[in-house]
């Protein structure tokens, strides 16, 4: 599914009972951008910024101010077409807390209750959900939600999107609360789906490294404005740019930095951190061979 947003805002009004006049806010101002199918887009931006609001458009919980917000150019508002952001899933922010059944098989079933499916079609979908995001069923299906730990929760709860096969899943802040294995097979899960079933990831995190390691794009707000879109390593790289938004480089740039610095590199284009690795083991090595050489020459 690709998107568009064609100059979008939105705008809330807020009448005061005490002085009777209207206090008109604007959240996001004449945005445009186009995503497009298999993306891995990562959003950020401080709070209050309008990433949540930019979200909830994608989805049509919100409609537009002024703009269109096209799925595959198709208005789903004009044409009156509102059953198009069914093709797009959801995950609000510890979605674990949004578990009620009484096994993991049924919350995630839980979407498919009005379908025309057999049991043995919803079961079917059921296993592939659980299979996409790493949920053995036979271990897992029987199983109470409220028993798993926070990384497993929050997998059930994003399989009982994936049953639905959304073209595109938005996730709000997916790694909150989670530790660090839990945040790593998370995304290892994210990119599984990108890959294999093609599904395109935009996600909400405050997490500048998590954006480094696994976005394809980066896309910052700022009061309600787009004000960069590109590779996260050239955006993050970009002095300027986080001095006007108030942030520090993130500590994997800065290493990236000091090790092309101790190499002799200059610093001219925006280096995937991987590229760093060789270079740092040669460092160490060079640096090891010199100590030897020092303790060969000591009487």
């Amino acid at each position: 599914m690709n998107i568009e947003l064609s100059e979008v805002s939105f705008t809330y009004e807020k009448r005061s009972r005490k002085t009777k006049v209207t206090d008109i806010s604007c959240i996001l101002q004449q945005v445009n951008i186009d995503i497009q199918s298999g993306e891995m887009l990562a959003v950020a931006g401080k709070s209050g910024s309008g990433k949540s609001t930019f979200m909830q458009l994608i989805k049509g919980f919100l409609k537009p101010s002024f703009g269109n917000v096209l799925l595959d150019q198709t208005n789903p508002f004009t044409s009156k077409r509102p059953e198009l952001f069914d093709r797009i899933g959801f995950i609000f922010q510890y979605p674990e807390h949004q578990l009620f059944s009484v096994t993991v098989a049924e919350d995630i079933a839980f979407g498919l209750r009005h379908s025309r499916l057999t049991p043995a079609e919803k079961k079917a979908k059921v296993k592939r959900a659980m299979e996409a995001v790493g949920l053995d069923y036979d271990a897992f299906a029987e199983r109470s939600p409220f028993e798993l730990s926070g990384g497993e929760k929050r997998r059930v709860a994003i399989a009982g999107v994936v049953v639905l096969e959304p073209e595109l899943i938005i996730l709000d802040e997916p790694t909150a609360g989670l530790d660090y294995p839990s945040r790593t097979s998370l995304f290892d899960m994210l990119h599984r789906l990108n890959k294999e079933l093609g599904t395109t990831i935009i996600w909400v995190s405050h997490q500048l490294e998590e954006m480094l390691g696994h976005a394809s794009r980066l896309l910052i707000i700022k009061d309600g404005t787009i004000v960069a879109d590109g590779l996260p390593q050239a955006l993050l790289s970009d002095q300027t740019l986080l001095a006007s938004l108030g942030w520090e480089k993130p500590p994997a740039l800065v290493l990236r930095d000091l090790v092309l610095e101790a190499c002799g590199i200059e610093i001219n284009h925006p280096y995937n951190i991987s590229e760093v690795t060789p270079l740092l083991i040669s460092l160490f090595k060079k640096q090891q061979r010199s100590l030897e050489e020092e303790r060969l020459c000591l009487p």
